[in-house]
């Protein structure tokens, strides 16, 4: 069996030197989330919206 050896693509490293607000915008930024917001406002529909969901 073959063992190619792979050069790390990502580094832990650059991510535990941010401080937590930075890494917070990290994952803000990168989650795919347009589709839960599309379905809650859905199932929302028509109810109260003192609080709109993408808000929250």
């Amino acid at each position: 069996m073959a063992i190619i050896p792979q050069i790390s693509i990502f580094g832990w490293e650059e991510i535990e030197e941010l401080g937590d607000l930075e890494r917070l915008r990290l994952v803000l930024e990168y989650m795919p989330d347009e589709e839960l917001m599309r379905q809650l406002e859905k199932e929302r529909n028509k109810g109260r919206d003192d609080y709109p969901v993408r808000a929250m």
